[in-house]
């Protein structure tokens, strides 16, 4: 595979999309695993495509498509990991020759300021946003001390002192002292102090178990403890709140003296649960952060972020290799059926049910709709095993593609006037013709939406193709079978026979790539013309 995906991964992964009031997508913290592996395999080149790759990643700009965010931290974490890996940097051991120094309170001073330097709205509606913050950069920093296996108390007090200095800042603000409205120094809350200090232990084990390969006793005796720990410290706010809003009279003080909240705690669960726990752990994960995005937003503290489960898998994935990398072993990605199964429904169900996503019941329809989706295989094939059948993986990933096309087809058929309108507002922006009904930036936006959706709807119709004979071969056991009114001991065709059978159908695999193709063409045009128009807006 070519290495210059990674320059559409970083600009999709930076860019921040708005569903709905309850709907959005975010996920630049997974830019750092990206380029974590970038710089792991391809060395300097791949220094230089995440350079190039995350380079709106500093720039905030918003515009009636969505928007990139001013995370500049996220690219200076990322272009260091990737030049670290790159170079095979040695981390010096500094177990007896590091000291607090003058510089180590300066990077806690400097480097928790969050600083907005400008803001303006251009004519076009498009914001402009220019802000500075590296809190992200200090985590960074820590972890790279505990790899180094600094002393913990040199370390940790100065974090203490400085953390207790940004919540007596925080707390002065306004009462005693009056800070500039566009300085603030992120450092202000015990959440931040144990993000911190985990992110410091997390050094430390990474040093014992990747580079010295130690076992994993070396991790703490019960590694769901630290687990559920960094979970709570991620997710824990919504419970938090409920305790400020009673503190009616000391609101502001329990609210500043959070010990949960911190959103960088979830890609250090991640990275452990990967590690201990491979793609089970991952998974587990992925259903606890859902569950609990879909709370904030059914119970108004937050909308839902779909990129959290983007960050999950990132940090899980990474977490995964470097357990890889000590054993020598190579485990195999899981499939991509029930990912595509999940999208799918996530995409259709809304069309076929018109739901609406700014509404909290729909949200919670939706959520147990996609639940049942993925629960569907499970339950079929616990059937079909007490009924004495079998299908081969190929089968099951068949007809789990075929599920997923299903659903495509019947959320598009009903909007096809609707899509073709939308296609044909793009065509007209483009100048390949005339808007085959309304022509409205609107209608724009919603034709990029039908060339995603397109793009699905054909990398669903490539995965059936490509399973095609194996689900014919299962569909006629299973017709059999029910026509032997369930004779014991039948089985649905061996995996050697069905691959038999496909071996006859050369051409299913051709065609399946052909249209790959073009789905890839319809993904390049929609992010072309995306940045087109953005470009238009801002210019």
């Amino acid at each position: 595979m070519s290495p210059y995906w990674l320059l559409p991964a970083f600009l999709l992964l930076s860019f921040e999309l708005r569903l709905a009031d309850t709907l959005s997508f975010h996920a630049a913290l997974a830019c750092s695993p990206l380029a974590a592996m970038a710089g792991d395999r391809l060395g300097w080149r791949g220094v230089g495509l995440v350079a190039v790759g995350g380079l709106l990643l500093p720039v905030g700009l918003y515009t009636p498509l969505g928007g990139f965010p001013a995370r500049l931290d996220i690219y200076l974490v990322s272009l260091a990991l990737a030049a670290l890996l790159a170079t095979r940097w040695p981390v010096p051991d500094l177990a007896r020759t590091f000291r607090p120094s003058a510089g180590l309170f300066t990077v806690l001073a400097l480097l928790p300021l969050h600083v907005v330097v400008a803001r303006e709205g251009l004519d076009s509606g498009v914001m402009v946003v220019v802000s500075v913050g590296l809190l992200p950069l200090l985590f960074f920093l820590l972890f790279l001390l505990g790899w180094a296996r600094a002393p913990a108390v040199p370390v940790l007090a100065p974090l203490g002192l400085a953390t207790a200095a940004g919540i007596a800042l925080a707390l002065l603000d306004g009462a005693v002292l009056e800070l500039p409205s566009r300085l603030h120094y992120r450092l202000d809350t015990p959440a931040d102090f144990l993000t911190g200090a985990a992110c410091f232990l997390a050094g430390r084990y990474a040093r014992l178990l990747v580079l010295e390969e130690a076992s994993d006793r070396a991790l703490p005796r019960r590694p769901l403890v630290p687990l559920a720990l960094l979970l709570t410290l991620w997710g824990g706010y919504p419970a938090w709140q409920a305790l400020v809003e009673r503190s009616v009279e000391h609101a502001t003080l329990v609210d500043q003296f959070a010990p949960v909240g911190s959103a960088l705690a979830l890609p250090l669960a991640a990275l452990l649960a990967g590690w201990r726990y491979r793609w089970r752990g991952i998974a587990g994960l992925m259903l606890i952060a859902a569950a609990v995005e879909a709370a904030g937003a059914m119970l108004a503290w937050a909308s839902a972020n779909l990129g959290t489960l983007v960050v999950v898998i990132a940090f899980g994935a990474l977490g995964n290799g470097l357990r890889d990398r000590r054993d020598g072993t190579r485990t195999a990605w899981p499939s991509g059926s029930r990912a595509g199964l999940f999208l799918a429904g996530m995409v259709s169900l809304p069309l076929i049910l018109g739901l609406e996503l700014d509404e909290v019941r729909d949200l919670a329809i939706l959520a147990l709709g996609v639940a049942a989706l993925l629960a569907l295989p499970f339950v079929f094939r616990v059937l079909l095993r007490r009924a004495g059948l079998w299908l081969s993986e190929t089968s099951r990933r068949g007809w789990m593609a075929l599920t997923g096309l299903t659903l495509l087809l019947l959320g598009l058929l009903p909007h096809l006037q609707e899509a073709l309108g939308a296609l044909g507002a793009v065509l007209a922006v483009i100048g390949f013709g005339e808007a085959w009904g309304w022509r409205s930036d609107e209608a724009v936006i919603i034709g990029l939406g039908v060339l995603a959706y397109l793009a699905m709807l054909l990398t669903a119709v490539g995965a059936v193709l490509r399973r095609l004979p194996a689900v014919l071969a299962s569909a006629r056991e299973l017709t059999r079978w029910w026509k032997t009114h369930r004779q014991q001991g039948h089985q649905v065709a061996t995996a050697d026979a069905m691959e038999s059978d496909s071996a006859t159908a050369t051409w299913l695999p051709r065609l399946a790539r052909g249209i790959g193709w073009i789905r890839n063409a319809l993904i390049l045009a929609a992010v072309v013309m995306a940045l087109l128009l953005m470009m238009d807006e801002l210019f």
